[in-house]
Formats: structure tokens, sequence, C-alpha cells
């Protein structure tokens, strides 16, 4: 277990790995409860047209159980890769298929595909097809393909290299574990684990129980063991109603009948278990939709619902049950309290049932059953109630910070829903950018910022604004879109394309520059200053001519080497301006640290100076540029009064509409020429 624990542990966050990775793994076995239960239905209903001597509408109806249990493997995949994938950067879609892909190549590397329908049948291999999936993911980020982005095709690039290099490395996985399970079938097929021996039969019992414990279904490892058991079985049974030979007390009717009710684990005693002693309701509600599954031997559930898997507590009770009723019934066969079983029955034959048939239509088989099915009940009994008080005090845990409502299940569903709509908001804003880069343009207005003191233009702003196709102008509502597809950085990109182009035109003086606002996103990238001076460098223009406005948000970013970026621009004479200040969280601080040389005083600010408070508060920060050695900028004064009372304050530089509109570069250079 500690070698599993390690692994997950480097997949998962270290505390999950005993809660929330286990209620997850419960919460997405808990989905395809409408496929396991319609596959119990199936099973009874063919069980009873069978009774009735329907025996068309009881092939049908097997065919479509054997159809949903092949389809039970696949379909846990696809669940646990969705689950999954909304913990990565990789879209849902593209993330299943990665998982697929690897449960196919596995599965079929180890000859685990089914032989009528040829899908993967082992849920073990799909749970870590999902997880290796989702640690490769995790570990080479990916950005979301949207056919409408601009970088489109660089992006189809990457995802078709990150597909083929995960295809290679598939395909190693697939070779590689078929010498892994090669490997370790030898070791396990020569451990004289012979189960028509009494030791050997323990030993042959404890390791189907240990493969069951971690998901892997023990009877396909031992394949060739079981081969042989049968055929024994069968070569003995002959010989005892030809009058040849006496029973064998081991058969593969005695491990069928007596070792596996309910399933592997002895299943059965677990479920009443759990329908007698359990106080949680989310246990008893699991219970009664596994029962219809474990009456007829399947436990696939409880397994990986409650789950047994992985599960340190569960797993002893999980293995040791089977053994005490390997023990019991040969030693009540051996000392002649029972006959010896005398047919093989059908694994689907439900407790009870199974022990009668097995041992000649005799009722002690049934009995000496529901003794080793009540034993089972009180050796679970301490192991389950271990595991669901520490389940409860989980749930405790998570009700202290939420409501009860909260439950993994509930929280994966909102996972779910919440990962739906933002992939429709995605949606929806890639239509509306499509539509307008199809229907309209996307174009660059500037606005003057002038002096105060010498009311002559000291530098431009560069605005962006979206024309419709009628020639309409709207305002920059579209760049909300642009964040939601985290698209930013190459809409700044597009915007300083632009913008430099423009400044080949706009007649600048030596003391004027052009202002661009750049994006938190932009700012973070590791080259956006060396492309920003090489794009400089091609449009000839020195970069004295250019100043660059962030945000606060950018600021209070962890991840962002700021000073570091503000200094390389700075060197290279870039001015930087603290845009919006007066509208974040720790402004005053930020001027203190960060050597801005200009800083934009947001009209907020402005509009709360009608009261003497907030006027004494304006002149307060219109004087932090004495201190911070910083030019301080007015934003949206639109009346003289407002010009007049920053004036008064010592503002530097205003902006608003009191000064000038922005405007479109060609009304710009027709007022320069006509001055």
């Amino acid at each position: 277990m500690a070698l599993i624990r390690r692994f997950f542990s480097g997949i998962l966050p270290a505390n999950t790995i005993s809660h929330s990775y286990l209620h997850d793994l419960s919460a997405i076995a808990l989905l395809l409860l409408p496929l396991t239960l319609a596959n119990a239905t199936a099973i009874l209903f063919g069980h009873a047209f069978r009774l009735l001597d329907y025996s068309t509408v009881s092939t049908v109806l097997f065919q479509l159980s054997n159809m949903l249990i092949n389809i039970y493997p696949l379909s846990f995949c696809v669940v646990a890769g969705y689950y999954l994938s909304h913990k990565t950067s990789i879209n849902s879609a593209v993330f299943i298929i990665y998982s697929i892909a690897l449960f196919y190549l596995v599965s079929i590397e180890n000859g685990s595909l089914s032989a009528g329908y040829y899908l993967p049948n082992n849920p073990f291999l799909a749970l870590i097809s999902a997880l290796v999936t989702f640690l490769y993911c995790t570990r080479f980020n990916l950005r979301f393909l949207e056919p409408q982005a601009l970088d489109f095709a660089s992006r189809l690039f990457k995802h078709v290299a990150h597909f083929f290099v995960f295809m290679i490395s598939a395909l190693a996985i697939s070779k590689l574990t078929v010498k892994i399970v090669a490997l370790f079938t030898d070791v396990i097929g020569n451990n004289g684990a012979d189960p028509l021996t009494f030791f050997g039969g323990l030993t042959y019992q404890t390791i189907l129980g240990l493969l069951g414990a971690i998901g892997i279904n023990g009877h396909n490892m031992l394949f060739a063991t079981k081969q042989q058991l049968y055929a024994t079985t069968q070569a003995n049974f002959a010989a005892y109603q030809a009058g040849d030979a006496s029973l064998n007390v081991l058969s593969q009717g005695f491990y069928d009948a007596f070792t596996s009710m309910g399933g592997s684990g002895g299943s059965i005693s677990l479920l009443l278990c759990i329908l007698l002693f359990s106080r949680s309701r989310n246990h008893i509600m699991l219970a009664l939709a596994a029962t219809p599954l474990v009456i007829f031997n399947i436990n696939e559930v409880l397994l990986f619902g409650l789950p047994i898997i992985f599960n340190p507590i569960m797993i002893v009770p999980f293995i040791l049950v089977p053994l005490v009723s390997f023990v019991l019934t040969y030693f009540a066969i051996t000392y002649g309290f029972v006959p010896p079983v005398e047919s093989i029955v059908n694994w689907m034959t439900p407790p009870l049932f199974s022990g009668y048939i097995a041992m000649g239509d005799n009722i002690i088989g049934s009995l000496l059953q529901l003794v080793i099915i009540v034993i089972g009940i009180f050796i679970y009994r301490p192991f389950y109630l271990m595991f669901s008080g520490k389940y409860s005090v989980h749930l405790q845990s998570i009700e202290q910070v939420s409501s009860i409502e909260k439950s993994t299940f509930k929280s994966l569903l909102d996972n779910v829903r919440s990962a739906t709509a933002s992939s429709m908001n995605k949606s929806l804003a890639q239509q509306r950018l499509s539509s307008m880069m199809h229907e309209g343009e996307l174009v660059m207005h500037y606005q003057v910022l002038q002096s105060v003191a010498t009311e002559k233009i000291v530098s431009y702003e560069a605005l962006l604004r979206y024309k419709d196709g009628s020639g309409k102008l709207c305002p920059p509502t579209f760049i909300n879109d642009f964040q939601l597809l985290n698209a930013m950085p190459m809409l700044d990109r597009a915007v300083i394309e632009q913008v430099l182009k423009d400044m080949q035109k706009l007649p600048l003086s030596s003391e004027q520059r052009v202002a661009i606002n750049i994006s938190v996103a932009s700012i973070g990238q590791g080259d956006f200053v060396n492309h920003l001076l090489s794009r400089l460098a091609h449009y000839e223009i020195s970069p004295t001519w250019l100043e660059l406005e962030i945000t606060e948000e950018a600021i209070i970013n962890d991840k962002m080497h700021l000073l570091g970026t503000m200094e390389k621009l700075q060197s290279e004479g870039i001015l930087i301006a603290m845009d919006d200040f007066g509208t974040g969280y720790a402004s005053f601080p930020h001027l203190i640290k960060y050597p801005f040389n200009k800083v934009k005083l947001d009209r907020s600010l402005l509009l709360g100076s009608t009261t003497p408070k907030g006027r004494d508060l304006y002149h307060l920060v219109a004087q932090l540029g004495s201190v911070t050695n910083c030019i301080m900028v007015a934003e949206g004064v639109e009346t003289r009064e407002e010009y007049d009372f920053i004036a008064e304050c010592g503002v530097d530089v205003v902006q608003g509409y009191l000064i000038a509109r922005p405007q479109p570069l060609a009304d710009i250079i027709e007022k320069y020429h006509s001055a």
C-alpha cells in the first residue's frame, strides 16, 4: 500500500489520498449506477424468463446484460477522464480521447478485449489509463483549442505534437505493461497455489483477494490455474457419476458457491453489514443500489463505490472473509457435516440458491452459506465501522466550512455543471468574436493628454474600439471575451503592432509619447520585453516615444516578476504608468515598492470630490507625486469646474472629454496639419 500511496501522491495533493481521492472515486462510480442497475435488471428478467421457458426473450436479455458488462470498463474510463479533465487545462473531450486511446492500446497489448464486442474489459486498466493521462496533462499544459482564435494554427500544431508524444508514450507504456503482467503472472503461477490442496487453496484465494483489492480480476491473472481447476473438477464429477471415484472436497464448484458469494470478498456480507449497522445515509443508499447486482454476484458498485479498492481498512476483511469461508466449508465437508459439492453452478446464481444446487439440491448447502454470510457480516462489522467513522469525520470537517449539501458527489456534479457553463460561455464568447471579425473591425483611437501648466499635448493614449458593419463605433466590451478565452496576450500583440504602425505617421515631438494599455497576462509572459523591443526595432521607433499603462491587478499577482520587467523596460527609455489608481486593493504601498513614472488617478476619485472629505482626499492623493517622484494624471475630467479643482490640487497632466475625446488617427493628423 505504501507504493500505491506514493504513486497517487505524485498525482494528487498529499492530504487527499485517503479522503478526496477515495470519495471522488466513489462519486465517479456512482455516476455509472444507471448502467450497472440496468445490467442487474437485464440479468433478473433473463433468469425469470428462463424459468418461465421463454428462452428467446431470456437469451436477448442475457445478451443485453453481456453488452452492458462489456461497456462498463470503457464507461468508467470516460467518466473518470471527464472528472479528472477539470483538474487540468485540457478540454474534456480531448482528455477523454487521450484516456480511451491509452486504454485501448494497453488492453490490446495485454489481450484484454472482450471476445464478442472487442471492448477493453478491465476496470482497473480503465482507471489507470485516466490517471496516467491526468499525470501527463498536468505536466504538459496545453491551451484551449479555439477554431476562431487568431493563433489557431500554432495552437493546432502544439495539440498535434502533444497528442503524438502522448501516443508514443502510450505505446511504450502498453509494451511495458505486457512484460510486467507476464512477469507478474509468472511469479503468481509459480508460487505453488494449487487450489486442489488445503494450503494451496488458501494461497490461491489470498492472491485472488489481493488482486481484487486493487481492482484487478484475479481470475484473469490466474487463468491457467483456473483452467486446470475446471478440467480437474469436470473429470472428477464424471468419474463420480460413473462410480469410479469419490467427490473431491475442493473443486471449481466449491470456490464458486462458497468463497465468492455476492462477488469477490464475500460482498454480500458487506452489503448486509452496511444495511444493518451503517449510520451513513450515503452508504445505505449505495448498498440499496448495489443490492440487485450483489444478489447476482456482481460487486463493482461496492468495489468502486464505497470504495474497497485502495482502501487500507476495507481490504483486510475483503481478503479475510473468503479465507474464513474456505476454511469453514473445507472442514464442514471433510468431517462430514455437509456433503461434498457435486456440480458447478452458474457464477451469477444468487447465494443460498447456489449452495442448494451445488450440493445436489440439498438445503444444507443453503444453510451453510447462510452461516458463512452471518459470520462474514460480523467480520466486516468492526472494519466497516472504523472506515465509516473516518468517513463521518471527513464529512463533519466539510460541514464546518460549508453546508451539509456539499457532499463529494454533489461537489463533483457542481464541478461538472460549472465546467459545462464555462464551456458554454467560452463558446458564446468565441461566436461573438468570430461574428465581430466577419462583420466589422477593431480600430485604434487616440486620446490627448495635456499638461496643466503649459496646456500642451504631452502624450496620446491608444484606445481600442470596435466598428461594426454599419460603421457604428462600439465601446470595448468585447475585451471581456478575449479575457474569458485567455487570449489577451494575442490581442495585446495585435494592438502593439497597430499602434507602432500608427506611430510612424503620428506627428510626435521629442517630448511626446504614446501610451498603450497592457494586460496582466501579457506582462506575465517571459518574452514580453524582448518581443516589444524587437517590434520597436522593426518599425524603427525609439523606446523613448513609448509608454505602457498597467493596472494594479498585475501588481498583486504573485506570479508576476513585475519589478524586473519594469526595470528592463525603463532601462530602454520606456515609461511605466499605474492606471486606475484608487480602484485597487493597496495602491499606496505599491507606489512605494514599484518605480512608476506616472500615476493615473481614476475618475471615481474625482466623482467623490463633491464632499469636503472627498476633496481633501483627492488633494492628498495628488501630492503623492512629489513623494514618489511620479507624474500625476487626472483621468475623466469633463467640466471646467473639475479642471480648475485638479489644477488647484497640483495635478501635472489632465485627460478627459473636456480636453479631447478619443479620435481616429486620421483626425489627429488632420488637426495637426490644420493648426
